[in-house]
């Protein structure tokens, strides 16, 4: 599919795919990416419905063949349309080339924090265009009638980041989500509040694998060691 190498959106899922295609095929390797292209939301009721497009679920399945196919692969996802539809069309092109897949299953984490009062959501825009600032504001306690930030990142590093170093093979782990989880999880490894700069395109996200004997994060082109007290 030669639009994969020419659609600027693709440049970090692509980025992406070429780490972890250079990464020690003996290792356990993690990818937690924002889902592919999909129909414009117009109002928080659509946030959980709306699904791929046609080109979304096509470079979604190109993502799948790209991807390295020596570990077997574990698929995790949001159970909101646009992510499952994005985990289903992975695993089609993985599949293709001849990649094994263990599962396939919903998690909770993937979709968003817990909550309380629905009116904490006017605060996000349904097309997610300020979830950098959501996330920096959640973090600082701003918001009433959600989980804290706190309690929600522990529950995001121990379905994903725990559960990977936690394998006794070298799976690949999949998380396929949306900008809320992926930009938390980006705030969470940074220790930093988040700048516009900080959201990705759809199927860019990061990576985590191991290191010599470190846990490494990937992310934006750049590798750094994940801190201590997160794992």
């Amino acid at each position: 599919m030669n639009n994969w190498d020419k659609v600027e959106w693709t440049a970090s899922a692509r980025n992406l795919v070429d780490w972890a295609i250079r990464q020690d095929m003996n290792r356990p390797l993690m990818l937690l990416i924002r889902h592919s292209h999909r129909d414009v939301l117009r109002d928080h009721q659509d946030m959980l419905s709306g699904g791929l497009t046609t080109l979304g679920k096509q470079f979604s399945i190109e993502m799948g063949r790209r991807l390295p196919v020596a570990r077997r692969a574990h698929i995790f996802f949001s159970i909101v349309p646009r992510c499952y539809q994005t985990a289903e069309a992975i695993a089609e092109g993985f599949s293709e080339q001849g990649g094994e897949i263990i599962d396939m299953d919903p998690l909770p984490t993937l979709v968003r924090p817990e909550y309380t009062e629905s009116d904490v959501w006017k605060n996000l825009n349904p097309n997610g265009e300020n979830v950098t600032d959501f996330v920096n504001r959640w973090a600082e306690g701003k918001f009433e009638g959600i989980e804290s930030f706190d309690d929600f990142k522990v529950r995001l590093m121990d379905d994903t980041l725990k559960r990977l170093l936690s394998v006794d093979e070298p799976q690949l782990h999949i998380h396929v989500t949306h900008d809320l989880s992926l930009m938390s999880a980006k705030r969470t490894f940074f220790d930093r509040a988040l700048t516009l700069e900080d959201r990705e395109s759809y199927l860019g996200g990061i990576g985590v694998t191991i290191i010599g004997s470190t846990p490494t994060l990937y992310t934006s082109g750049k590798t750094m060691p994940i801190e201590q007290t997160l794992l």
